[in-house]
């Protein structure tokens, strides 16, 4: 039999296979190229690093959101802000089009992103600026000052967050407290630590709530109730979701609004799915996405620069004529989460912060990023949708022996275990909820090596001559609260302070496990992991 041979030079039987071939085999989806197989999932998603190559250096983006034209506008913590665009068409960002810099303005922390219509606003730490883009060039050629009346010292926790466009068109948004600054700016008024609104077109702002501690996601629900993430710590016990009733206050720094408001709103639920929650948004009912349709989305940064953690939780919200009720489950786990938004396309988008020093920002390696969170149906059924945990076994005399060495230890004389009492550490409810035994033994072993923003320690030198170091507690114009060892409080009066000074250095004892056992160490880890 001879063989027929095409004009190409192909045999004709050879050039039918490789036809029917790529007939029969469907192209790879573009996305599954730079598909993260490394991160945990929990349901029917896909974890894609966006491979964004071209355009503005992404250097530890803080947030992310879906604006103007359907576009994703993102800001590094540098200040640098643009929007994300896909420049082939393969349905993945790999461009960061600089809509604004915000350095050539002299203003920093752009962490609050909301928009009305093509104009943008941007929560700085010194004011919320107003950007629009008239020539419709993806840059911003025009910009003024919208609001600038918060108090503003040098402290670099001095955020302007979770800026949100309510049902009456006026812009929510929150200046993080002041409580753990000791060069905290005059604030007669009370507007650090609080929730405030704007109107549309500037001229009217009011003060909606109190006792605010670090909220870095607010938002709205399709009934119009303000949902809002405050951070554990500084009398919040847990990472805390409230909802939000006008005029109230809600638990931290009470001695700044002392007799300005009534018994504390404790929050409408607890988060658990991971520590430090960041941004927060609601899924439109009419997007699926693995049937999460008007289900609340959270970004979670993770304990602190030291540790490799974070991840996206969903909580599935139902209202009732008895009030609101709340179930939480995990969505993947990919570590310090800085803010996330649904996409036009309706995937879930997370600004990856990277690596970073105490104050969030950049160090010698600049990393960080962004991840598409595609939901896949043939991933149905696939994935688990719950964390697997691991029991530990808590023998009552192992949890009966490290009760006695945490008090043996001087444990207890720095850190409460209840939930709501100030010592001079953390109160340590919940600290097995948050970390592993490994975490737990690194943190007592290592205890500089991550410390909260509001446990480091300042060193104050009084004009006498005499040198303070401990914990603020609470700073106004006139004094300083600070807590020394043996969690005693002294009142200084800045009129008296020559210099202050923070120390990166724990105020937590090293070798606290020195002389103990294996065992014994084994015992002390069970006890916190049962708090």
């Amino acid at each position: 039999m001879k063989t027929r041979i095409t004009p190409s030079g192909i045999p004709l039987f050879l050039l039918l296979i490789i036809l029917a071939s790529s007939c029969q085999s469907p192209s790879t989806p573009a996305y599954l190229t730079f598909e993260d197989t490394t991160a945990a999932v929990y349901g029917p998603y896909r974890v894609i690093k966006l491979p964004i190559d071209k355009g503005v250096t992404i250097v530890n983006p803080v947030q992310i959101s879906l604006g103007p034209g359907g576009f994703l506008f993102a800001a590094n913590q540098s200040g640098e802000i643009y929007t994300l665009r896909d420049t082939d068409q393969d349905g993945l960002e790999d461009s960061a089009l600089l809509f604004a810099d915000l350095n050539e303005l002299g203003l920093h922390s752009p962490v609050g992103f909301t928009h009305i219509g093509e104009t943008v606003f941007i929560g700085t730490r010194t004011e919320i600026r107003a950007f629009q883009d008239v020539d419709q060039d993806g840059k911003a050629d025009t910009s003024w000052t919208f609001f600038d009346k918060m108090p503003v010292s040098d402290h670099p926790y001095e955020w302007t967050s979770a800026l949100s466009v309510g049902p009456d068109g006026w812009i929510y948004f929150v200046l993080t407290t002041d409580s753990w600054n000791p060069g905290a700016s005059p604030d007669p008024q009370g507007l650090r630590g609080s929730i405030l609104k704007i109107s549309p077109d500037g001229s009217q702002w009011e003060q909606v709530a109190t006792g605010i501690r670090s909220i870095h996601g607010m938002a709205f629900n399709p009934s119009g109730d303000l949902f809002f993430a405050d951070n554990k710590g500084g009398g919040n016990p847990t990472e805390e979701l409230n909802l939000l009733q006008a005029g109230k206050f809600y638990g931290h720094n009470p001695k700044k609004y002392e007799g300005k408001f009534d018994p504390i709103i404790p929050p409408v639920f607890s988060l658990e799915n991971e520590i430090a929650p960041s941004g927060i948004e609601f899924n439109s009912v009419s997007n699926d996405f693995g049937d999460t349709g008007g289900n609340l989305f959270v970004a979670f940064y993770g304990p602190g620069e030291h540790w490799t953690r974070g991840g996206v939780g969903r909580v599935v919200v139902n209202r009732s004529s008895s009030g609101y009720s709340f179930q939480e489950f995990p969505v993947v786990d990919i570590p310090k989460l800085s803010d996330l938004a649904f996409g036009a396309d309706g995937s879930l988008y997370v600004a990856h912060h990277g690596i970073s020093d105490y104050w969030y920002n950049a160090v010698e390696k600049k990393t960080g990023g962004f991840y598409k969170i595609i939901y896949d149906p043939g991933l149905e059924g696939k994935n688990p949708i719950h964390k697997q945990i691991k029991e530990l076994d808590l023998s009552e005399a192992s949890l009966e022996n490290g009760k006695q060495l945490f008090a043996i230890r001087a444990c207890s004389a720095c850190h409460a275990v209840d939930g709501t009492t100030d010592l001079l550490g953390p109160n340590l409810k919940g600290i097995g909820k948050e970390f592993s035994q490994a975490e737990l033994l690194e943190e007592i072993n290592k205890p500089s090596d991550r410390i909260k923003p509001s446990m480091i320690a300042t060193k104050i030198t009084k004009k006498d001559g005499k040198v303070l170091l401990g914990r603020v507690v609470y700073t106004d114009d006139n004094a300083i609260s600070l807590m020394l060892v043996g969690n005693h409080i002294v009142q200084i009066p800045k009129s008296e302070i020559q210099s202050s000074e923070e120390v990166l250095k724990s105020l937590m004892y090293e070798n606290l496990l020195a002389g103990l056992s294996e065992e014994e160490i084994k015992n002390l880890l069970d006890y916190l992991s049962s708090l």
